[in-house]
């Protein structure tokens, strides 16, 4: 029985680190969102995403893109780099990444959860703006 338990919490203990190895790896990555909104709009959705009450917890500072977001915390946090670019037939391209991190073992990022977090979101917000967009198109 003691052999079942032990053997439990290594496998836990390992399944913690696999998973965050893979949200460590999905923060630094480049994530690539295009969109049919022009700039302006994206770079509204962008602020959208880090406003209300999550403006607590991050904060502008400098950084590698047009928009760069560090999240407060534990020895400096992580800074997350947005940006926008247009396409030449209109719309946009956005790209965001993790471009300052605090690594832990050279493999763990502070917060690279809420990163991946923030990435879906921003990426559902120009989804809502785009299909808002269509949908006003509609009617006129």
């Amino acid at each position: 029985m003691e052999g079942l338990v032990c053997f439990g919490i290594v496998a836990a203990l390992i399944g913690f680190f696999v998973w965050q190895f893979i949200e460590t790896r999905n923060a630094i990555a480049t994530t690539v969102v295009d969109t049919t909104c022009d700039p302006a709009q994206a770079v509204e959705a962008v602020r959208q995403a880090f406003g209300g009450s999550r403006s607590v917890l991050w904060t502008g500072t400098s950084g590698p893109g047009m928009i760069n977001m560090r999240r407060r915390g534990f020895r400096g946090g992580v800074t997350m780099s947005i940006d926008i670019e247009p396409h030449p037939g209109g719309g946009s391209r956005v790209e965001m990444w993790a471009s300052r991190t605090v690594e832990y073992m050279g493999i763990l990022v502070n917060f690279a959860g809420v990163v991946n977090r923030r990435k879906t979101v921003i990426a559902r917000l120009l989804a809502d703006a785009e299909s808002a967009r269509t949908q006003g198109g509609v009617g006129q």
